[in-house]
């Protein structure tokens, strides 16, 4: 089975999560943020703090050719210690919301394990339930971003 990479953006993050560079970091090991989304949150977070630190600048004006791992994972590093599991379940968060949004593209045949309804009936209670995580996720995951 071939491994989806979803290359999220980072303008389809800013409308539902704010996150970390724990998190951030997370992503782009992972191979689902584009690897451009590290360096648009940090011109936002940039443009945001009277204050920025430096390797936020760093990153900021990193050039969209030039590798931007280093400088996430100093980033990373220098936040608290935050949950594998958070982390993770964030990530899933945004990886559910993704696909529900380009669901087009990625719903065939999905598994059920509720009664067959019928093919039509069966895709809009398996929408119907995403739908209903997404909405609980996004009330958890979507504060103030953080700042550095």
């Amino acid at each position: 089975m071939d491994l989806v990479k979803l290359r999220i953006p980072a303008t389809f993050i800013r409308d539902r999560a704010s996150m970390s560079w724990r998190e951030v970091r997370f992503g782009l090991v992972s191979e689902l943020l584009d690897p451009l989304a590290a360096v648009s949150l940090a011109e936002e977070q940039v443009a945001r703090l009277e204050h920025p630190a430096a390797a936020l600048i760093d990153l900021a004006g990193t050039d969209r050719n030039e590798p931007a791992q280093e400088v996430v994972d100093q980033l990373a590093d220098g936040e608290p210690r935050s949950s594998e599991n958070e982390i993770r379940d964030k990530s899933l968060y945004l990886v559910l919301a993704w696909i529900y949004e380009h669901r087009d593209e990625f719903i065939r045949d999905m598994p059920m394990d509720s009664p067959d309804l019928g093919s039509k009936a069966n895709e809009r209670r398996l929408l119907e339930r995403w739908k209903r995580y997404l909405d609980e996720a996004a009330a958890a995951y979507h504060g103030p971003p953080p700042s550095s």
